[in-house]
């Protein structure tokens, strides 16, 4: 007895769903922003997401860009409270005093690199955001939704476990250099901003990493094999 196997088509289904699509998609309450809301709300805190939903889209806002703004002026003022307190403190050797020195310089000029690098690359950020949208949409569409509960989990454990993490850190330094909880964190936010700018690079590089995978494992699911068991793989360039 021979099974006919039904072509799995890309560029046919996916006509049908933009045919099928509803104009208002409420992409603040997909999946993916459910289950990475704490993220989201902390890589704005930190001036790194100068965007905001508006018609169910994620689009640049400038009240949030203000923000990234304002932040920018927060780490240039820490630079020069600590900056000025480096100057003023005595050290055994000339060496480790420039050494704090040009650390601080460094650190600062990477975390306003970074703000910069985000209010004008804005725009392209959220085409990458939006096609991961599109992207769920659509395969939630076509029957094959994503599952963000390992998403979740992961989320939530970075965000607890980064926060114990940095407090500690407070914790020892005000401990070492019998320094204040301020002035301890004067010294520390820049280095907390850029470590949230990696994050935000490395959880979409993830991101797009799954929905790679989640492609792959549906059009796996949706080759025809034959009736040996082996698979002949023929997929064209534009598929």
């Amino acid at each position: 007895m021979e099974f006919q196997t039904v072509p799995f088509n890309v560029t046919t289904l996916f006509a049908k769903v933009k045919r099928k699509r509803i104009k208002k998609k409420c992409y603040p309450n997909s999946p993916l922003f459910k289950v990475i809301w704490p993220i989201i709300y902390i890589v704005r805190m930190f001036g790194f997401a100068p965007y905001n939903f508006s018609q169910y889209r994620w689009t640049s806002s400038n009240i949030n860009l203000l923000f990234t703004v304002i932040v920018a002026i927060v780490y240039s003022y820490v630079l020069y409270e600590v900056f000025t307190k480096f100057l003023n403190v005595k050290r055994e050797t000339l060496s480790i005093g420039r050494i704090e020195n040009t650390k601080v310089i460094i650190n600062y000029s990477v975390v306003m690199y970074e703000l910069g690098l985000t209010a004008f690359m804005r725009r392209s950020f959220i085409r990458i955001w939006n096609a991961l949208q599109d992207f769920d949409e659509n395969m939630r569409r076509l029957g094959y939704p994503r599952k963000e509960t390992r998403t979740a989990i992961v989320a939530w454990f970075l965000v607890i476990m980064i926060t114990i993490i940095w407090i500690a850190i407070n914790r020892i330094g005000m401990y070492a250099f019998l320094e204040t909880w301020t002035s301890n964190m004067k010294y520390m936010i820049p280095y907390i901003g850029t470590s949230v700018a990696i994050y935000k690079f490395v959880a979409i590089t993830i991101f797009l990493g799954q929905r790679f995978g989640h492609l792959n494992s549906v059009a796996i699911q949706n080759l025809p094999s034959t009736s040996m068991g082996c698979t002949k793989i023929i997929i064209s360039k534009k598929v």
